[in-house]
């Protein structure tokens, strides 16, 4: 008698379940695993973007200004520095599912040349629609210059 080698449909039917049921289980914590990555980027985006700033200020020993993008901090930010520096302009936008706000006002922020803001600190919410529960970070400018970043439970 000759044995055929190989799977029964059973076996790969099977299998298949197997496999659904892993990846159903799987792939809603992956989303959230890159909402959070999103943000955590984001966040980290705008702070270093702030710090560069600022340290560019205190190096050209001249007024370096952060502002938001055509249509707010949702839609990006600049980084503008003086027509006489050799720097170039930077632009950043933010992640996909990923929202910016200034708290405390409109506008930009302008760091002096001793590193300072003008009219004092600012602070930034950075949330994410896409991790559940809303999760984000709150940015704080000190009026020195220096950024806070701290985990903020709850988004709008």
């Amino acid at each position: 008698m000759r044995y055929v080698k190989g799977f029964t449909l059973i076996e790969l039917l099977v299998a298949l379940v197997v496999a659904a049921v892993i990846l159903g289980l799987a792939v809603p914590s992956m989303r959230t695993m890159m909402a959070n990555s999103s943000l955590r980027s984001t966040a980290g985006d705008l702070a270093s973007a702030l710090g560069a700033a600022r340290m560019q200020a205190l190096s050209m020993r001249a007024d370096v200004t952060v502002s938001p993008a055509g249509g707010g901090w949702s839609r990006g930010w600049t980084v503008d520095y003086p027509a006489a520096s050799a720097e170039q302009d930077k632009t950043f936008t933010p992640e996909d599912g990923v929202t910016v706000g200034r708290e405390d006002a409109a506008g930009g922020v302008t760091f002096v040349a001793q590193g300072g803001v003008t009219g004092g600190g600012a602070e930034f919410s950075v949330c994410s629609s896409e991790a559940r529960p809303v999760r984000g970070y709150t940015l704080e400018l000190s009026f020195l210059g220096k950024v806070t970043q701290t985990e903020k439970g709850d988004c709008p």
